[in-house]
C-alpha cells in the first residue's frame, strides 16, 4: 500500500485487500498467509482475515493452507478490455510478425513506474517463459517502456523520472541512459532498440502506438531470442517492421473509430 495516500477519504482496509491481490503475479500464482505478508509488508495477522474475506466473495480460491486468484478476479478485468478495439484490430498483424521472426510481439500500457501487458501474441514454441496478459515489468530498462514514456508530455516524463529515481533508485541508476536514449529514439527514429539488456538472451524493439482521448499510452514491443537475429536484424528490420505495424492499427483504427 501506498503511504503517500493518506486522506480523510481514503480507505485503508480496501487499499490493503487490493494490495493482497496485486501480490499474485505469473511467478507467484499460489501463496500462503506467510508468503503474501512478507511480499506486502502487511501484518500476518491482517493478511489472514483479508484472504478470508477475498475467499467468501470469490476473488481467491483456497488451496490448503495457501490461496491462488479465483476466475471472479476476472470479473475486474473483463469490462475493461472487452470494448478495447486497439487490440481486436491489432491481433492478426501481431500474430503474423511474432511468426514471422520467431519471437514474441505484445501491447502494453503504464502502470505507475511498470509496464502491463494487456496482449502478447508468439510462436507456437516454449523458448522461453512468454510475456502475457498481467505481465509487469519495469519501465527504465524495455524498449516498450521507452515507448510509452515518449508518448508523454515534457512534464509528465519529468514527473516519471522523478518516480522512478525514488521507487528504483538502483534500476534507474542503472537504466538511466538507455532509457533517456530509448524516449529519444522514439520520438526521432519510430522506436527504440535494447540488446539483451534487461532480459538476457533477447534483443527488443519497441515503437509508441498511441495515446487515446482518456490519456492512456499504449506500445508495442517485439521480443526475439538473439540466436534468430543477424547481428543488425533488430535496428534494419525488426524495428522498422514493428513501427509499420503500429501504424497499420493506428489507420483502422481511425476507419473504425467515430
Amino acid at each position: 500500500m501506498k503511504e503517500t495516500d493518506r486522506h480523510a477519504g481514503f480507505a485503508t482496509t480496501l487499499a490493503k485487500g487490493l494490495t493482497v491481490l496485486e501480490t499474485f503475479r505469473p511467478d507467484r500464482t499460489v501463496l500462503s498467509n506467510s508468503e503474501i505478508a512478507t511480499h506486502t509488508g502487511l501484518n500476518r495477522p491482517t493478511v489472514a482475515r483479508l484472504t478470508y474475506t477475498l475467499t467468501k466473495l470469490g476473488y481467491l480460491k483456497q488451496e490448503k493452507s495457501k490461496f491462488r486468484l479465483s476466475w471472479g478476479a476476472l470479473m475486474l478485468v473483463n469490462p475493461l478490455l472487452a470494448n478495447l478495439k486497439i487490440l481486436h484490430i491489432a491481433r492478426p498483424s501481431m500474430q503474423k510478425l511474432a511468426q514471422d521472426l520467431g519471437g514474441t510481439v505484445s501491447i502494453g500500457v503504464i502502470d505507475g513506474v511498470n509496464f502491463v501487458y494487456l496482449e502478447t501474441s508468439r510462436v507456437n514454441e516454449n523458448i522461453w517463459t512468454s510475456p502475457d496478459l498481467g505481465t509487469i515489468g519495469p519501465l527504465a530498462p524495455a524498449a516498450i517502456g521507452h515507448a510509452l514514456c515518449s508518448l508523454l508530455t515534457d512534464q509528465e516524463c519529468e514527473l516519471k523520472i522523478r518516480q522512478m529515481k525514488q521507487l528504483g533508485p538502483d534500476l534507474w541508476s542503472k537504466y538511466s541512459q538507455s532509457f533517456i536514449q530509448g524516449v529519444a529514439n522514439c520520438k526521432s527514429r519510430g522506436f527504440s532498440v535494447t540488446r539483451g539488456e534487461w532480459i538476457p538472451g533477447t534483443h527488443s524493439a519497441g515503437v509508441p502506438l498511441l495515446r487515446d482521448k482518456k490519456g492512456e499510452c499504449f506500445a508495442m514491443n517485439c521480443r526475439v531470442p538473439i540466436f534468430r537475429l543477424s547481428p543488425n536484424q533488430i535496428e534494419e528490420e525488426v524495428g522498422p517492421r514493428l513501427k509499420s505495424l503500429a501504424a497499420n492499427v493506428r489507420n483502422q483504427l481511425e476507419f473504425v473509430m467515430p
